[in-house]
C-alpha cells in the first residue's frame, strides 16, 4: 500500500472506522490489489504486497468470517463521494441511478444465487440462457468539467445481490434504505422501463424520495377531476388515457417546450410536452401526483419517448436532461465488469454478496480520478494509437505504471565495492 500515491492512501483510510485492526489490513490489501489488477485472477494474489509474516488465509477470511455492515459501508461510499463532489454544499437535488447486470459462470456448481437469466445479447457460441448471477446496481450521478461545457458521469455506490422471491424493484427501495442519503435533499432515482413500477413508487414515496423513468407506451394515467358530485362518495379520478394518445386527446392539458439535445450523435431541437397526472394503484383509496413528459424528435422516425416522474417540481427540460445521463451507469457496468465482477470463485452467499462492494469502492476511486474530482499525479502513457488519458481504463493503467518498481535504479556505491574497482583497475 505505500506504493500508492498519497492521495490514494487518504481515501481508503476514510474506511478505517467500519474495521478491526487486523481486517481493515485485509480491506487495504484486496482494494490494492483490485486497483493494481492482481486480485482479478484470484484474492489471494493481494497477499504479494503484504508482509512477509501474512498469511493469505485471512483474504478468504475477509469474505466468509469477517463481519462487516454492508449498509454501514455503502453509506459510506456515499458520504465520501459526496463529500469529495460538492465540497462547498450539496445541491437542491441529487440524482441517483438503479440497473441491474448479470454476471456470465456458465461452469459454476454450488455458488450461491446461481439462476438462469435471458440473455440480452447474443454471444457465438452461448446458449439464449445465461447461467450466472444477477446484481443490482445504485449509482450517483453528476457533472464535470468546464461550466461552458459540463458533461455527464457516474460512480458506483452500492450493490444487492438478486435472490428468488426479491424483485428487482424491491431491491432498488431496499437500495434506497442502505445508503441513508442526506436529509433536506430532494433524491430522484433514475430508472429504465423494466423497472419504474409502483412498487416502486409505493417504496421510495416511503423515503420521501422520488422516482424518474421511462414509462412504456400503454401506460394509463389519470386526470384529476375538475368537478365533484353534490351527493355520494367524491371522485378520485377523471378521464383517463394512454400515454401516447395523449397528443392527440388532450392537447390542451400539455405545456409544450423546446430544447436542445444530443440524438443520434447531433444535437438535435426536440419537442417536450409535460402534463400533470394521477396514477392509480400505488395507494389503497389514494391517488398519487405525478408528471407525465412526452419527447418528440421532429424529422426522424423515432418513436417519442414518455417518461414519468413524481417529482412535481422538476422541470420537464431539467427532466429529460437527467434522464439523458442515465446511460452513464451502462458504462460503468463495463467498468466494474472489467475491474472481475464475474471473476469471485468463491461460494458462500456472504462472500458474493461483499465482492461488489469492494469493486463499487474501487470504480468509485478510479472514476473520481478520471473525472479530476480527486486530482493525483500519474505518468502518461502517451499511445499512439489511444490517446485518451482520462478514461477508467487508462487511469487504471497509469496507476500500474506508476507503482511498478524501475528496472534500471541508481546502484548505492559501498565501500566494498569501491575497495573491488580499485584491486582490479575499473573506476
Amino acid at each position: 500500500m505505500e506504493s500508492l500515491p498519497s492521495e490514494i492512501i487518504h481515501f481508503i483510510k476514510q474506511f478505517r472506522p467500519l474495521f478491526r485492526v487486523e481486517v481493515f489490513d485485509t480491506f487495504c490489501l484486496l482494494l490494492t490489489g483490485l486497483l493494481i489488477g492482481e486480485a482479478k485472477a484470484g484474492t489471494v494474489r493481494s497477499a504479494v504486497f503484504a508482509e512477509a509474516d501474512y498469511q493469505p488465509q485471512r483474504l478468504s477470511d475477509f469474505f466468509c468470517r469477517h463481519k462487516l455492515s454492508h449498509q454501514a459501508f455503502m453509506a459510506k461510499l456515499v458520504a465520501v463521494a459526496l463529500s469529495l463532489l460538492y465540497p462547498a454544499g450539496l445541491p437542491k437535488r441529487l440524482f441517483w441511478i438503479a440497473d441491474s447486470t448479470t454476471t456470465d459462470k456458465p461452469f459454476a456448481n454450488k455458488v450461491a444465487a446461481i439462476g438462469l437469466f435471458h440473455r440480452s445479447k447474443q454471444v457465438v457460441g452461448r446458449a439464449r440462457h445465461l447461467k450466472g448471477q444477477c446484481f443490482v446496481f445504485a449509482a450517483h450521478l453528476y457533472k464535470y468539467g468546464p461550466t461552458a461545457s459540463q458533461a455527464w458521469a457516474s460512480l458506483l455506490v452500492g450493490a444487492l445481490l438478486y435472490v428468488k422471491g426479491k424483485t428487482i424493484p424491491a431491491l432498488v427501495g431496499q437500495l434506497a434504505r442502505h445508503l441513508r442519503l442526506p436529509k433536506g435533499v430532494r433524491h430522484v432515482w433514475l430508472v429504465d422501463r423494466g423497472i419504474l413500477s409502483r412498487p416502486l413508487i409505493r417504496a421510495l414515496t416511503t423515503e420521501q424520495q422520488y422516482v424518474l423513468g421511462r414509462a412504456r407506451a400503454n401506460q394509463v394515467v389519470y386526470f384529476a377531476p375538475r368537478r365533484q358530485p353534490r351527493r355520494g362518495r367524491k371522485r378520485l379520478y377523471g378521464q383517463k388515457c394512454r400515454v401516447d394518445q395523449l397528443r392527440k386527446r388532450f392537447p390542451e392539458r400539455l405545456q409544450s417546450q423546446t430544447m436542445k439535445l444530443c440524438v443520434r450523435g447531433k444535437a438535435r431541437r426536440v419537442e417536450v410536452h409535460a402534463a400533470e397526472v394521477q396514477l392509480r394503484g400505488v395507494w389503497r383509496g389514494q391517488a398519487c401526483a405525478a408528471r407525465v413528459i412526452i419527447v418528440v424528435v421532429p424529422g426522424l422516425k423515432m418513436k417519442p419517448w414518455y417518461l414519468l416522474t413524481t417529482d412535481l417540481e422538476l422541470d420537464a427540460v431539467e427532466a429529460v436532461r437527467a434522464y439523458d445521463g442515465r446511460y452513464q451507469i451502462e458504462v460503468n457496468m463495463d467498468e466494474v465488469k472489467e475491474l472481475g465482477l464475474g471473476d469471485y470463485q468463491g461460494r458462500s452467499g456472504q462472500g458474493v454478496r461483499r465482492w461488489p462492494l469492494l469493486l463499487c469502492a474501487s470504480q468509485m476511486l478510479l472514476k473520481l480520478m478520471a473525472t479530476e474530482v480527486l486530482k493525483v499525479a500519474l505518468p502518461s502513457l502517451n499511445w499512439s494509437w489511444y490517446r485518451r488519458e482520462n478514461t477508467v481504463g487508462q487511469v487504471r493503467r497509469r496507476l500500474i505504471e506508476y507503482c511498478r518498481p524501475r528496472i534500471s535504479r541508481k546502484k548505492v556505491e559501498s565501500e566494498t565495492s569501491e575497495k573491488l574497482a580499485q584491486a582490479t583497475g575499473f573506476q
